[in-house]
């Protein structure tokens, strides 16, 4: 019989944790054969959900203490950063320095990849990361917990990344990484399961309705952007998609309040 933590559920969920996380995990416990993320790809929104829960847990400790909402998300916010190591983060400031540069697919991948930051990635993510904390204050201020909304807008933008995957081509300019994890129709139907059904216990089918509507929008806009300058969609462009889609989501929601 095979031991639990070696059932291919559990080997999918530490390959996924692998990827989005600076968790560290010892794989070679779980298993020897190399981590497979066409295999994983159902357990992208878990990654979301598992990094909502422990930074908005601490934020959601904060808040109790009796620290300032405020100053809480912004703390479990910078927590959630770290413990995700920037990864989607990181995505959005390539993004942005690429497009903003402008040019032929050649130029804007090489400045997609350069190492260093320019002052569109800069803004970019500035901005980016005060609206998230300003959005989940927000919606922490009119009820909600605060490892929820972290949770769901992670899980969403998770699962936003899949969207884009399956309906846009990969550059001849993306990593070999990019095009691995498109697993069957089963578990990319899994997947969005994942982020669309827990999200159904605490929002209402409205903030759900209009949250996914602008998460749609804005992950498409991501994706004719990449066809227009690179001719497909690469790593950068689905971290910055996921992040971009969190934002939204939850934009919708508190639209709808």
């Amino acid at each position: 019989m095979k031991r639990i933590y070696r059932q291919q559920q559990i080997v999918d969920f530490m390959a996924v944790i692998m990827q989005f996380t600076r968790i560290k995990i010892n794989w070679s416990y779980f298993s020897e054969e190399a981590p497979d993320l066409k295999r994983a790809c159902w357990a992208f929104p878990l990654a979301g959900w598992l990094l909502g829960l422990i930074a908005g847990g601490l934020g959601h400790t904060l808040i109790l203490m009796g620290l300032p909402i405020l100053l809480s998300c912004a703390i479990a916010t910078a927590f959630c950063i770290y413990l995700s190591g920037a990864y989607h983060e990181d995505g959005l400031a390539d993004m942005a320095d690429g497009f903003g540069a402008g040019g032929d697919g050649k130029k804007i991948s090489n400045i997609i990849h350069d190492s260093r930051l320019g002052t569109y990635g800069v803004s970019a993510l500035s901005l980016a990361i005060i609206i998230r904390i300003l959005l989940i204050s927000s919606l922490v201020e009119t009820g909600f917990w605060i490892f929820l909304i972290m949770g769901s807008g992670l899980a969403v933008g998770k699962g936003f990344i899949m969207i884009n995957r399956r309906f846009f081509e990969v550059s001849e300019f993306a990593g070999r990484a990019t095009v691995s994890f498109l697993g069957n129709d089963i578990r990319q139907v899994v997947c969005l399961l994942l982020w669309f059904v827990p999200c159904l216990f605490f929002f209402t089918l409205l903030q759900m309705a209009l949250g996914i509507l602008l998460g749609l929008i804005v992950s498409l806009w991501c994706g004719f952007r990449a066809k227009y300058y690179l001719s497909g969609i690469t790593g950068d462009i689905l971290g910055a998609t996921a992040f971009l889609a969190e934002l939204a989501f939850l934009l919708g929601v508190l639209l709808m309040i």
